[in-house]
């Protein structure tokens, strides 16, 4: 399953904080589409959808789209400090 580096749990924690979401909600992982090209997005909800694959990480509940939660069995979630702003990044499992 798809887990979060303590980094990047802990950013999300302040990002839904910060936009007034409620400290019980899940953050989501889905597909998504634009135009020709397809990736993930991130969203926090109330409860995970019917058929989502669901757990926890660093005290963070997900659930993950199942139509992605295969590709994304082995990835981390992490937090890339680099630049300016810290950017959420993919990193596969060794």
């Amino acid at each position: 399953m798809l887990t979060l580096s303590q980094n990047a749990a802990t950013l999300l924690a302040e990002t839904r904080s910060a936009q007034g979401i409620s400290g019980d909600s899940t953050l989501r992982v889905a597909r998504t589409t634009q135009g020709e090209e397809r990736g993930i997005s991130l969203g926090f909800v109330d409860a995970p959808h019917t058929g989502d694959h669901t757990g926890s990480s660093h005290g963070m509940p997900i659930c993950v789209e199942p139509e992605v939660a295969v590709a994304l069995d082995a990835v981390t979630i992490d937090v890339d400090t680099a630049g300016d702003v810290p950017e959420l990044v993919l990193v596969q499992d060794d």
